[in-house]
């Protein structure tokens, strides 16, 4: 073998083992929670260089049944635990607390929804802005996917779902528009002044406008006093008993003083205050 054949060959090998020598914690679920917790993980991992957190938004649900069926480490869900989803095994941890808000183009006039008008939005009996004060366009409806925890807490709240058989469901306008992130969210907004959405408090940026509901901004200061009403919890969760001591590290990072600073940074409430 030639000299630089063997260098090559060291290089890879020490590549690999570098690779190798980090131990990976999973996370997965929201990816409203995702954001943040990409954030807190790069920090972390910059401190603890043994250690690579791999930060998966696949949607409340499925972060919660990971963790169940030993897929991932630590579950990431924008919403409580449903009654079927409580296990004994099951620790869960708050770290934050975010707002859903309301959004619309930016050259959309409007710039308040009541509970009603939204709840006949998303039900398909407000079906044209000049119903809300706006101008004479068709709306365009966004909601996001069954497995979000955004969705979920959107329509408990709005009073948008129904009873059947036992079980609590979507009771949403089946022409509604739905999509799976966040960021699709905003993105269709942006582009499509008969749009309306919601997406996390914190994802708000100058791409979209967030609307008032009920008279109260969409802002962190609102969302801390408790004027803000559309909230939801931000939690991780694990199997206590066996979860390893790089995971639990990092979610102790998460919860403490320095975790909980990068949180409110970001645009999200403390949970530990």
């Amino acid at each position: 073998m030639s000299a630089r054949a063997t260098t090559l060959c060291v290089l890879f090998a020490a590549l690999t083992f570098n690779v190798q020598a980090k131990e990976t914690v999973t996370v997965s679920g929201s990816t409203s929670v995702s954001h943040v917790v990409e954030v807190l993980a790069e920090t972390f991992s910059s401190n603890k260089k043994d250690t690579f957190i791999a930060v998966q938004g696949v949607g409340s649900s499925a972060g919660i049944a990971a963790v169940k069926k030993n897929a991932a480490d630590i579950g990431m869900s924008s919403r409580y635990l449903k009654p079927a989803e409580i296990n004994p095994d099951i620790t869960t941890v708050t770290i934050a607390h975010d707002g859903i808000a309301l959004v619309v183009n930016k050259n959309n006039p409007v710039t308040d929804l009541n509970k009603e008008q939204v709840s006949k939005i998303y039900h398909g009996e407000i079906t044209n802005w000049k119903e809300v004060g706006g101008p004479d366009l068709k709306m365009a409806v966004v909601s996001r996917e069954n497995a979000s925890g955004s969705r979920f807490s959107f329509e408990d709240y709005m009073g948008l779902t129904q009873q059947i058989a036992g079980q609590t469901v979507s009771d949403i306008n089946p022409h509604v528009l739905v999509v799976n992130t966040n960021g699709t969210v905003k993105s269709l907004v942006s582009r499509n002044v008969h749009s309306i959405g919601y997406i996390s408090l914190g994802s708000i940026d100058d791409s979209v406008k967030a609307l008032s509901f009920e008279g109260v901004q969409p802002t962190m200061s609102n969302l801390e006093s408790g004027k803000y009403k559309i909230s939801r919890p931000f939690i991780m969760l694990y199997k206590e008993k066996t979860i390893e001591d790089n995971a639990k590290a990092f979610i102790d990072f998460v919860i403490s003083p320095k975790g909980q600073d990068l949180i409110h940074q970001r645009g999200y409430l403390s949970a530990v205050q």
